[in-house]
Order: C-alpha cells, then structure tokens, then sequence
C-alpha cells in the first residue's frame, strides 16, 4: 500500500478529486508506513484495510463536494460517554439510546456520513449489514465481545478514520506501534474538526429531535479531551469508571480476536504490554481533565459495577441529570434481556501478562 495510490483509487471510484485540507497526510503515510512493516497482515488484513483506508478517502471526498452542512444547533453540546474501553461503554450507550430526545448516531450513518449522489440510505445500510457479516464470520467471537447491527448505535471513532487518527484502530485493531504512539502524543483538535462536519452532514440527512441532544460514545475519547472539548463545547461528559486491571484484560482479549482477524502472528503478551502502558498513560490523563473540567464541560462519573447491578436506575438517573423526561421501566428492561441473551465474553488476564486477578466472565456490561 502507499498513499499515492489510495488517493487515486477514491478519486477513480469517485470522479472526485478535492480531499480537503491536507490535514490528513501525515497520519495517513505514518499509518501506512506502519501498516506496510509492523503489521504482519495476512491476505485477508490486507484486503480489508485496504478498504478500510479507501472507503475514508472516498468519505473525505464525498464530504468536500458540496456545500459545508448545516451547524449543529447552538446551545446544549453532546452528551459523550467516555472511559477506559471495556468499562460498560457499548452497554450504556445502547441503554441511553432507547430515549426518544438523544440522537446516537448509527453504524451505517458513521460509515457512510454522506450519501454519494444518488445513492439512497437503504443501500447504505444493507452494504452495512454486509460488512457487519463478513466481520462475524471472521471473527465469531468478537459478535460476544463487541456486538454491533447496521442500524444500531456504535462509537463516534469510525469518523476519526477520515483523518486517519484512529486510535482504536491504532492501539486494537492492528499492530501498528509505532503509528500508536505517535498517535497517542498528537493534537488531534483538527481530526474532531472533520469529526464535528460529519456529525453535521449525518444531522442533515436525518435530523436530531426537537429539543433533542447528540449521543456519542468512545472510550478513545480519553487520551484526546481537551481537543474533543474545544471542538464541541457545551459537552456533557458521561465517565464509566472501572477496576483498571479488568478493564485492560478485557481490552486485550478484544485487540487478539481483532488481530487474530487480520494476521497469522499475534502476541497477547505483546498486546498486554502495549495496552497497559497505553491505558496507564489514558487514565492519567482522564483523571486529570476531570479533575478540574474547563468551563462549560458537565462532568457525570458512573460506576461500572453501579451500571451492572442496576442498570434501568443509573439510565434513569442520567435522564434525570440531563434534563430529559423519564421513559417506562419496561422499555429499558427489554433492551438488557436482548443484551444479557448474548453470549459471554472469558478472558484472564494471565494470559497477557497481567495481573491474575484481572479474570473474568462477564455480564452484558463488559463492553
């Protein structure tokens, strides 16, 4: 792979040739780079993100087409659930997105944010739901470990890929260290930026409620809140707070059954390594944003086991807090029996050189 000849591939598949500011040419080459001679891609990595790369070329130059979106409305910024990945994230998120007044942006929206011309959003979503196949059919277990539908609510990080500053797919779904920790130590205000128009372009497709506020969620979010912050004032800023031993464990056992996907040579206790150093260095930096949160930044902390144990009671009290009227019990309550009938995602810690204690079998939450 080199950029040159993805560059050209989006404008081939296109007719298009405007990328934009040239924002994203750095961590494209370095990416790259590290993809080409750290990766240990097998055919089938390759293939995929080689797609993956083109796709967001081709988003950039769908989003630089026409006329910039309409802004978000003035007023009350989004709601961001955030923390250190395997702290119950994907579970609240899918949770709070059952209340009618917040938008989470879907699966399919967040991999196509503009609709190429002519081009209408049913084909969009049912190329989605091919894409979530193949991935399953890949990778079984990760259907346990991170489940995901083309019309569901899924993390916001898919929109960072169009300037090539992933740090999911950066410290999870690719052995790319040194692109990692490149990544890791950058100002990634201009990357959430592009994040902020496309979330644009997808309101302008589909509108947010009257009176409605915007549903995002990552835990990559940590290492970068001051540039999320000054991007998107106003934010309410929803923290899952868990044992950070069980949360990396589990990290770990999803960044495997990722590589494990995209290369015949894995390491967990290489991926221990990384995601400790990596989750040490996130959590400092979380604790001290919140610590002291500029102005205009809400900050709601929820315990993970809090979030287990009686999950209808800590949505409802963050309905509560945000302003939003109460939903019924029972609507909640069908949304976790769905949950808690998925399988369950095992893991020891052990087995990335960490703590013995950082074991588990974990409920819905773990996610």
């Amino acid at each position: 792979m080199d950029p040159a000849s993805l560059h050209a591939e989006a404008s081939a598949a296109t007719g298009l040739h405007d990328f934009g500011e040239p924002t994203h040419h750095e961590a494209l080459e370095r990416l790259v780079e590290a993809l080409n001679t750290e990766a240990r891609l097998n055919a089938r990595g390759v293939a995929e993100v080689r797609g993956t790369l083109r796709a967001a070329l081709i988003n950039r130059l769908l989003l630089h087409r026409s006329p910039a979106p309409p802004p978000i409305g003035a007023g009350t910024g989004p709601v961001v659930i955030t923390g250190p990945p395997r702290s119950g994230s994907t579970f609240l998120h899918t949770l709070l997105a059952c209340h009618g007044g917040l938008r989470a942006p879907r699966l399919w929206e967040l991999m196509h944010p503009v609709s190429p011309p002519g081009v209408p959003d049913s084909v969009l979503i049912e190329a989605t739901r091919r894409h979530v196949a193949a991935y399953y059919a890949a990778a079984p277990a990760m259907r346990d470990i991170h489940p995901m539908r083309a019309e569901g609510p899924e993390e916001c990080e898919y929109l960072m890929t169009t300037d090539f500053r992933n740090t999911v797919l950066g410290l999870i779904g690719y052995r790319v260290p040194g692109y990692a920790a490149w990544l890791l130590d950058q100002d990634l205000t201009d990357a959430y930026r592009l994040h902020r128009l496309q979330l644009r372009a997808i309101l302008a497709r589909r509108p947010m409620p009257p009176g409605g506020r915007l549903l995002l969620k990552c835990p990559s979010h940590i290492w970068h809140l001051p540039s999320l912050v000054a991007v998107h004032p106003g934010t309410t800023l929803v923290e899952l707070r868990r044992d950070r031993r069980q949360a990396t464990a589990s990290a770990c056992s999803l960044a495997l059954h990722a590589r494990r996907k995209r290369s015949d040579e894995v390491d967990p206790l290489e991926i221990g390594e990384q995601l400790d150093r990596a989750l040490r260095l996130g959590t400092s930096r979380l604790n001290s944003f919140t610590a002291a949160p500029p102005a205009g930044v809400t900050h709601v902390p929820v315990d993970y086991e809090d979030l287990v144990r009686d999950p209808v009671s800590t949505a409802r009290r963050l309905f509560g807090l945000l302003g939003l009227p109460d939903v019924p019990p029972a609507l909640l309550d069908r949304h976790i029996e769905r949950c808690a009938r998925r399988g369950r995602h095992v893991y020891s810690g052990r087995d990335f050189g960490l703590a013995p204690d950082a074991s588990a079998h974990r409920p819905a939450a773990d996610r």
